[in-house]
């Protein structure tokens, strides 16, 4: 199974983790949050980004753009609702490179225990390869835990799992690994520090299969909007 399209099905299956922490019931008021900022890379390069999350009524979207040093611009946006009464959920996400390309992911959520979730759906790569996903997620005492399988189109399967831990004073930390039917690994390790005044940093390192990183670090400010009442 192509690398890449395993790093996409396991950055957009990740997403169904965080379900865990939509507490607010179906008829709470919507919260914003948009964080800004810029970014630099290992080799060298440098851009801007900007986003927005909006929670609330039972569902959650993000918006996302980053502007690299020559202008050009990729795009991101996901969804997600959950009925608390039924325990069931959706979560679907666009993303579009700057060449154009675009990948997308949608499935299901379904609650299965007290801390337990699990999800499955099916994505699309940028190369237009699909595959599909399933995924099981538990609520820690500082995080969250998640494991599962990605299956591509001849059938030959990846293993990934991702833990999330909250160190206290808005440190965050997330370590994500990939396996590949032929058993090499890649390895995803975050760090992020969001300070009391809305400031924060997030460096980002990736270890690919062959042993060679990637590194990105990003500055920015997090600005949370006044809750509107539906």
């Amino acid at each position: 199974m192509n690398h890449s399209i395993i790093h996409k099905l396991l950055g957009l299956t990740l997403l169904a983790g965080v379900l865990i922490a939509l507490t607010t019931d179906s008829h709470a008021a919507e919260r914003t949050r948009s964080r800004s900022g810029s970014y630099t890379t290992g080799s060298g390069k440098s851009g801007t980004f900007q986003g927005s999350t909006t929670r609330g009524n039972g569902t959650r979207t993000r918006e996302a753009s980053r502007t690299n040093q020559d202008g050009a611009t990729a795009t991101r946006s996901s969804n997600r609702t959950f009925d608390k009464e039924t325990g069931t959920g959706t979560t679907s996400a666009t993303s579009t490179r700057i060449d154009g390309k675009t990948a997308t992911r949608e499935g299901t959520i379904t609650k299965t225990g007290d801390k337990t979730f699990t999800s499955e759906g099916s994505a699309t790569g940028f190369n237009g390869r699909t595959g599909t996903y399933n995924s099981t997620t538990t609520k820690t005492e500082d995080g969250r835990s998640t494991t599962g399988t990605i299956t591509g189109e001849a059938g030959k399967q990846a293993t990934f799992n991702k833990t999330t831990t909250h160190n206290g004073d808005g440190l965050t930390s997330r370590t994500s690994t990939v396996t590949g039917p032929n058993g090499k690994t890649s390895e995803r390790e975050l760090s992020r520090q969001i300070n009391a005044d809305g400031t924060g940093t997030r460096t980002v390192e990736i270890t690919k299969p062959d042993g060679t990183t990637e590194t990105r670090t990003q500055t920015f400010t997090v600005v949370k909007e006044p809750a509107s009442t539906p």
